[in-house]
């Protein structure tokens, strides 16, 4: 803080007089040095008057005795004068320079002033003692000599002193009246200006705002005006202020009441989201845990090559659908930005033909021709999200099946080169309804669609776009769009290319094979990627003549001949179609080609065209059978944890798959703990959700009993399809080893098993390929997809195994679910219900699974009002269910009616004992 003034009219009046001083000097001082150098000069200009005055005089009187040489009578000329008080020398000389007379000192001085050079500087007058002077003496006008002066200037000290002395006393003189003004001054300025400082002080230190400066005249009253102003409008403010908190506790209170109630709503909705987000992952997480695993079995079955693909394609659909499932349910991770992308080996072409295939029938119903063209230069590998990418792929291509109602839809890859370096440029084109250029510049925008009739025209929330521009933009790369209206759009991508492979070996035709190649009725697409494959590799496309066939199966078997003049012939099947070796066996076409064309299809038949060897009737297998490449745990003991008989029979014919066959199954914690008290194992995989006693207070319980006992710690793996929430967490604290969550892949399930079991020969799980199983209708009782499924998983002994459990636990489940009913137990009916429909949708029970699930969800949110009625009709509904089973999976009619009349027996038995 600023201190004050001790004495601030003392300060100002001092500074004031100081001033008018230093004025008064500065101007005394100007004004003695110009008199001074003025008097200087006026002396030496009555100086030089006087002596050449004198001289002059000499010089007339010395004029005769000077042409006569008479140096006595020039030395009495000059004796005459001598006696003056200033000359201090005085000479006559000849016309030569020779001194004819002098009188006064005999020494010259060399450095007397000559005045008769005319100006002389005052500074050097002031610092010399003597001044010269001389004039000619002239006969007849003729010079016949000169006389020479010299006088001292002692009298100039004497005037300048003077000039000094007057001028002192004209500075007093002036320094006194300037005082006397400021002293004046002080009484009309400094001191109303110390009074307001005087005053300002006071309002500082005091804080008393209601103190006024007392008002003047002129700039200072001013001035002190604008203060007391400043003053009443600070007085103003504290009273505002001073109204303000009068209230201010009360509206304190009111808006903290408000933001308790908001911070409690917001808690109860993220709360409800959590709760929304965790239920959500287990209902879709529990059916889809038979469904992807049977699925993966299949695809690891020995199957035809063709087949096989198929099962791999579906294989990679549902990793491709549970990656996106897992991102969807942990909606906190994706709200935060983190969404995050793997960067492992992808191939853009098993990319490509992965999408093509996936909506290969959904083309073929609208009557569209899908394709995919890789440029040869695309890499073989790259780093990159597959997952991910064909994410974006198979949205752009969704986007332009969805907006085309005629002609075809081409997917591309090609390479570009930017300034950052090399880029992978994917695109789908299409010949749809096309985009306004008004609208383009928003299409990417979340819930954005280029008309608000579309979606009720074709459907969808106008989401998927945003999606995918911001899975490209964090994998480093873009998105655009480029459309013209009522023609079609092309939909592209740029990704930055890293640690790529080379390209595929480039196809060139030998030069004896025949070039032309005639192309049929193609689509667009098709015959767009045909086109720059065959040209690439040397072939000529031609529209007439002899050579080779690339034709629709369907133009083949119209003919019913072989094409007039061709060579090869190559048929183009639809995926699904099986026609194709009808066409081989009659030797209408020497190998088939799905459509849409699949790279790892294409390039072998193309490579046989163009090196003349022979054609495959089927497109390699891709890679060896997952069967055999899945690793081996012959002798490992696992204990199975699992409420549900059907659950438990797919994870021990999964664990089976991988040499695992001493396996002991409990259906609830209690068992679990009393297995694991009397028997090694090897490894524990529990569920969460159990009756008796859950898997996490049994894995707590079996960690106690090692503790105390000093036993060996046996790897506990929670199997559970809690993936959010708080049972996504519970597994930790329990003390488990691991987590494996429903639905599980064989690769994950391997993963698994090699990191806490000793594997022989144990290959990288990740090579193990997954698979989905696809949904069914709600309109019929069965899953048919999950019961093939099971169908391809074992014989007819295993599905009337299955079959019998479900018979036998299904109406405990139901009869459970009744009395918890009865009792009004939210959370018994939630674990009820949650069993009955976990063990429908892994034997393909749908109806049965949906009624169940429904039940479920309403009992976790604890409203049991609404559940009055919900068993009605379940038991007519499980009765139906199972003799459709019986009759699907061709169940021997005795035993099964004799198992359903024990069902109903016990479900009426057990009503009336209620």
């Amino acid at each position: 803080m600023r201190a004050p003034l001790s004495n601030p009219i003392r300060s100002l009046s001092g500074r004031l007089a100081l001033a008018v001083a230093s004025a008064v000097a500065i101007a005394l001082l100007l004004l003695t040095g110009l008199s001074t150098w003025r008097e200087v000069e006026r002396y030496a200009a009555a100086k030089r008057d006087l002596l050449r005055m004198t001289a002059q005089i000499l010089a007339a009187s010395a004029a005769q005795a000077t042409a006569q040489g008479d140096e006595a009578a020039a030395q009495s000329t000059l004796r005459a004068i001598a006696h003056g008080e200033a000359l201090v020398y005085a000479s006559v000389e000849r016309a030569d320079g020779d001194i004819l007379a002098e009188q006064g000192i005999g020494l010259r001085l060399s450095n007397d002033i000559d005045l008769d050079q005319g100006a002389v500087s005052p500074l050097d007058l002031m610092t010399t003692r003597t001044l010269r002077v001389s004039v000619p003496i002239l006969e007849n006008a003729r010079p016949i000599g000169r006389v020479v002066l010299v006088s001292d200037n002692r009298d100039l000290a004497e005037r300048v002193a003077e000039v000094g002395l007057t001028a002192g006393f004209a500075g007093l003189l002036a320094l006194a009246l300037g005082l006397a003004v400021s002293m004046g001054l002080q009484r009309s300025v400094t001191r109303p200006l110390a009074a307001l400082a005087r005053t300002m002080d006071g309002v500082r230190l005091g804080h008393d705002y209601s103190r006024r400066a007392e008002a003047g005249s002129g700039e200072v009253g001013a001035l002190a005006e604008s203060f007391n102003d400043l003053l009443r409008a600070v007085n103003e403010r504290d009273r505002a202020i001073a109204r303000y908190n009068a209230g201010l506790e009360e509206e304190i209170r009111l808006r903290t009441h408000d933001l308790i109630e908001a911070k409690q709503s917001a808690d109860e909705a993220n709360a409800a989201k959590s709760v929304f987000l965790a239920t959500m992952s287990h209902e879709i997480r529990t059916p889809m845990n038979g469904m992807l695993v049977m699925a993966e079995l299949l695809a690891s079955a020995d199957l035809p090559p063709r087949q096989q693909r198929y099962a791999k394609v579906i294989a990679r659909s549902g990793q491709s659908l549970l990656a996106i499932i897992n991102d969807i349910l942990d909606f906190a991770k994706v709200e935060a930005g983190r969404l995050e992308v793997e960067r492992i080996p992808l191939s853009p072409r098993d990319v490509a033909d992965t999408v093509v295939t996936l909506f290969a029938e959904r083309a073929r119903s609208a009557g569209l021709d899908l394709a995919a063209q890789i440029d040869g230069d695309v890499p073989r590998s790259l780093l990159g999200d597959p997952v991910r990418l064909g994410q974006v792929l198979g949205n752009f291509v969704s986007n332009a099946l969805k907006f085309t109602a005629t002609g075809h839809v081409l997917v591309r890859m090609e390479m570009e080169h930017e300034s950052s370096g090399p880029v992978l440029r994917i695109a789908v084109s299409d010949t749809g309804i096309g985009i306004p250029q008004d609208r383009l510049s928003g299409i990417f925008t979340a819930f954005t669609q280029a008309d608000q009739s579309i979606a009720r025209r074709f459907g969808g929330t106008g989401l998927g776009l945003s999606i995918a521009e911001r899975l490209i933009v964090a994998m480093g790369g873009r998105v655009g769009v480029e459309s013209r209206l009522g023609e079609g759009s092309t939909f592209w991508a740029r990704i930055p290319v890293e640690g790529a492979e080379g390209a595929e070996p480039v196809l060139r035709r030998a030069p004896a094979l025949p070039a032309a190649v005639r192309l049929g009725a193609l689509g667009g697409a098709t015959r767009a990627a045909l086109t720059a494959d065959l040209q690439a590799a040397g072939f000529h496309p031609v529209e007439s003549g002899e050579g080779h066939w690339i034709v629709e199966a369907a133009e083949l078997l119209a003919s019913g001949r072989r094409p007039e003049g061709a060579g090869r012939v190559i048929a183009l099947v639809p995926i699904g179609d099986t026609s194709g070796p009808e066409l081989l066996r009659a030797g209408l076409a020497d190998a088939v080609l799905r459509r849409p064309l699949a790279q790892a299809e294409w390039r072998p038949l193309l490579a046989a065209l163009a090196e003349g060897t022979a054609l495959a009737v089927e497109a390699p297998a891709a890679d060896e059978s997952a069967a055999a490449a899945l690793p081996s745990f012959a002798g490992a003991r696992v204990l199975l944890a699992d409420d549900s008989a059907v659950n438990r029979e797919v994870a021990a014919e999964a664990l089976g798959r991988f040499g695992v066959h001493d396996v002991v199954c409990v259906q609830d914690g209690e068992a679990a703990v009393e297995a694991a008290a009397a028997h090694r194992f090897d490894l524990v995989l529990m569920d969460g959700s159990m009756p008796v006693l859950d898997g996490f207070s049994a894995a707590i319980a079996i960690r106690a009993r090692e503790a105390r006992d000093g036993v060996v710690r046996v790897p506990i793996v929670a199997l559970t399809a809690h993936v959010v929430g708080d049972g996504a967490e519970s597994w930790q604290a329990a003390g488990m080893d691991g987590m494996l969550a429903k639905p599980f892949t064989l690769a994950q399930l391997g993963s698994l098993l090699a990191q806490h079991l000793r594997a022989a020969g144990f290959r990288d799980p990740a090579d193990i390929v997954t698979s989905e199983a696809p949904r069914i209708s709600d309109d019929v009782l069965l899953d048919e997809p999950t019961i093939a499924n099971l169908e391809e998983l074992g014989d007819r002994d295993f599905l009337a195994r299955i079959l019998r459990l479900y018979i036998a636990q299904a109406p405990q489940a139901l009869l459970e679910l009744e009395a918890a009913l009865a009792r009004g137990d939210a959370p018994a009916v939630s674990r009820a219900a949650h069993g009955l429909k976990s063990m429908s949708a892994n034997i393909g029970a749908a109806q049965v699974k949906d009624r169940a699930g429904a039940i479920e969800r309403t009992a976790r949110d604890g409203d049991l009002t609404r559940l009055a009625d919900a068993a009605s009709g379940l038991d007519g509904l499980l009765t139906r269910t199972v003799s459709a089973l019986h009759l699907r999976l061709d169940v021997p009619t005795g035993s099964a009616e004799g198992e359903q009349s024990e069902m109903a027996h016990a479900i009426g038995g057990q009503r009336e004992a209620g």
